[in-house]
């Protein structure tokens, strides 16, 4: 499993995390990931689409299936509700 995490900055991840995608894109799907998550967080709501689609046009394209997508904005970054949320997903594992 890959598991993908960023801040949102101007309704996309980061460059440093764009940069990884972009590295792994090109030389095809890494050979032993059938499934990968995506955790981002933000300040803001509403924020994530860019970003969603992005990850889901390449986890279709790598034949990789999303195991979860898990967003947090503002209070929700160090609320123990969305913490618990994390935790149960990679208990699921």
């Amino acid at each position: 499993m890959i598991v993908f995490a960023s801040p949102i900055y101007y309704f996309t991840m980061t460059a440093q995390m764009e940069a990884a995608i972009q590295r792994v894109y090109c030389i095809g799907k890494p050979a032993k990931a059938n499934k990968a998550a995506l955790l981002l967080s933000s300040g803001s709501p509403g924020v994530y689409d860019a970003a969603v689609a992005q990850f889901k046009a390449y986890m279709n394209y790598a034949d990789i299936d999303i195991a979860e997508i898990i967003t947090a904005c503002g209070d929700e970054n160090k609320s123990e509700d969305k913490l618990a949320e994390v935790k149960e997903f990679a208990k699921s594992l």
